[in-house]
């Protein structure tokens, strides 16, 4: 992948925000129905046509057409058949209306994990570009092999850390196991699922109770993440820029995100 990481950022920013979140929030709403673990050769599939457009490629697709190239090539995988007769026992092609149905539940299904992977990229590119900025010569590895293994983005050759450090991006309102078996070196980012206009109204509603924890959670929000105008929740530079100043002078991130964590659900916040 070539560099050019900030002008990337600003460009995967422009896209994220035009992502209708509304219309497929309401498209997707009740679709929630292939939630069986998918075979590896699916899940390979999807991690590469992922990182090929909006890692390495830098094409920018839009769901449907990102959806289309992945369902392209899943159809004739042995895995997804053999995953269609053994939780469906149906077959594509056979009953149009079954297909239909089936299609659209999937495509519900990934477009929950997209989602996810684009808020993965999102700090990938953030972290990139504030290397490239400080002009900081730390090699950075993303890929579906690492991916596979819980890790967002790794940073190599870094002293401290015997060798690289490795990061996953997870939902604060996730129990940490729900992306599977991870590495206890893997560093968690956590990233919040509350908007920052819920926030506002929490704090101001009179039926709320410990606003200030709402109102600290909208602080740690404002400084280091960001809600673009389609609700599209993003990183800021300043974290990290936090978490870069803390790996090159060895000091411990996992205590700082840690606490971002408990900050970001209400926790006692120290920071």
């Amino acid at each position: 992948m070539s560099a050019g990481y900030c002008k990337a950022r600003d460009d995967f920013r422009a896209f994220l925000k035009t992502i209708d979140l509304d219309k497929y929030r309401e498209l997707f709403k009740d679709k929630k129905y292939v939630e069986q673990d998918l075979p590896d050769d699916v899940v390979k599939e999807m991690l590469r046509s992922t990182y090929e457009h909006y890692w390495i490629k830098r094409k920018f697709l839009s769901f449907d057409d990102w959806f289309n190239d992945v369902w392209s090539k899943v159809i004739n995988l042995e895995g997804f058949k053999n995953f269609l007769w053994y939780y469906f026992h149906m077959e594509l092609g056979k009953d149009k209306e079954w297909d239909e149905w089936f299609k659209m539940g999937f495509k519900a299904r990934l477009y929950r994990t997209w989602t996810a992977m684009l808020t993965q990229f999102d700090f990938s590119y953030t972290i990139a570009c504030v290397l490239e900025e400080e002009n900081l010569k730390v090699p950075i590895s993303a890929s579906p092999e690492l991916n596979m293994k819980g890790v967002d983005i790794r940073l190599n050759y870094i002293k401290v850390y015997k060798g690289y450090i490795d990061f996953q991006v997870y939902k604060v309102s996730e129990r940490k196991e729900a992306r599977g078996k991870t590495r206890s070196s893997i560093i968690s980012i956590p990233y919040p699922v509350i908007s920052r206009a819920e926030l506002i109204r929490k704090i101001r509603s009179p039926h709320t109770k410990k606003k200030e924890a709402y109102e600290t959670m909208l602080r740690i929000f404002d400084k280091y993440y960001e809600e673009l105008e389609n609700g599209f929740i993003v990183f800021k530079k300043e974290l990290a820029k936090e978490i870069l100043g803390r790996v090159l002078s060895g000091i411990s991130v996992e205590e700082f995100t840690v606490e971002l964590g408990e900050c970001l659900t209400g926790g006692a916040c120290k920071l």
